[in-house]
């Protein structure tokens, strides 16, 4: 059983399901509990593969969870409970305990939080699973750089994509943008990101003049969903380019999306773990140019893969997007060798197998011959 917070639009909530959605049947059951129902990656789960559950958490520290999800874990008979990111950590130990599950595994994803309770209270929830796995070396880092819990007790399974359903289409993109709206625009660029402010869509948005300026008629296509998009509208109409920003809402078409872009850009100024939208776009082929924080750098294998560019600074941003706008072979000699990067070091298939043969080590299960 796979315990999520909730399943709205996010890497985490895709990775939930990705992974029970592709367990072998013959030897797996799987399922994903939620605390908060109703988000809209539910409608992406295949209930004929994965059950959908929901413990819901009332209040903010509701103290009957844990023993409603005991009595969850019991009935369904789960072996193994595998948490994500802090706001499961401490429910998923105690039910995993009350219920006397052989195995818990918790997984974090992204920013580890730095109030001191919650450092003592990590350091110590940590020690209490069977495994502690981060999704990058950079998380494990920062796992271990903030609360002090030792490197060498970190797994890291990287995320992966799925090349076979990522891939370059064989597609007029001008057929592709034209499904999203898009149609009839020159240079366009695109983010998959929810709106927080820690991805940064304002400096994208303040990029845009200063491409027109120096004579690109780029446009900017938003895929995602949260708390800054009316912020970020009435910016774009400060900015006086309400016709170049477009607001497309959560998409369940992520690969014809990117296939439409010139440039994915991945903004952040902190706070990722290893981003599955940047994987996403490098296996499209799209060149992308993202900042250089947390993993941005490895993925990106030091900007050869892809455009590093400094956080929080709009002229580095904006620089890059110029030699990409002017450059077409750039875009594409990126595009193939960010390809050619996510199948070296991102492969799907070796994330399912970390993750199965993880999930086998802690309840004593051996591994079964193909």
């Amino acid at each position: 059983m796979q315990l999520v917070w909730d399943l709205g639009m996010g890497g985490l909530e895709k990775l939930a399901i990705d992974i029970c959605s592709h367990l072998p049947q013959d030897q797996f059951s799987a399922s994903i509990c939620v605390l908060h129902p109703g988000g809209a990656m539910e409608s992406r789960i295949d209930s004929d593969l994965v059950d959908l559950l929901c413990v819901r958490q009332h209040c903010g520290n509701d103290p009957t969870v844990p023993f409603r999800l005991a009595r969850l874990l019991r009935r369904r008979q789960v072996d193994v409970l595998h948490s994500h990111s802090w706001g499961t950590l401490m429910e998923a130990i105690f039910a995993a305990k009350l219920a006397r599950v052989p195995a818990a595994i918790h997984t974090e994803h992204s920013t580890t939080d730095r109030r001191r309770r919650r450092i003592i209270a990590q350091r110590v929830g940590w020690g209490m699973v069977n495994q502690v796995v981060a999704c990058s070396d950079a998380v494990a880092d920062r796992m271990t750089n903030i609360v002090n819990y030792p490197r060498e007790k970190i797994r890291v399974i990287p995320n992966g994509v799925d090349l076979e359903q990522f891939r370059l289409l064989e597609v007029p993109r001008s057929d592709l943008r034209g499904e999203f709206g898009l149609s009839g625009i020159g240079f366009l660029i695109g983010m998959v990101a929810r709106f927080v402010p820690f991805k940064n869509h304002a400096g994208v948005l303040r990029a845009l003049p200063r491409l027109h300026k120096a004579g690109i008629d780029a446009h900017l296509a938003l895929a995602g969903s949260g708390p800054l998009h009316d912020q970020l509208k009435t910016l774009s109409e400060a900015l006086g380019i309400m016709d170049k920003v477009h607001f497309l809402g959560n998409t369940n078409q992520t690969c014809r999306f990117l296939n439409s872009l010139d440039v994915f850009v991945s903004n952040s100024f902190s706070g990722e773990g290893l981003s599955l939208a940047i994987l996403e776009a490098m296996a499209c082929e799209v060149p992308v140019i993202a900042t250089a924080v947390a993993e941005h750098p490895n993925v990106l294998d030091d900007g050869r893969a892809g455009s590093l560019i400094l956080p929080e600074n709009d002229d580095s941003l904006v620089e890059a997007l110029l030699h990409l706008a002017k450059h077409p072979e750039v875009r594409s000699s990126l595009g193939q060798a960010g390809r050619q990067r996510a199948l070296d070091r991102y492969s799907y298939d070796g994330m399912m197998v970390a993750y199965q043969q993880l999930y086998r080590r802690e309840v004593g299960v051996a591994e079964v011959d193909s």
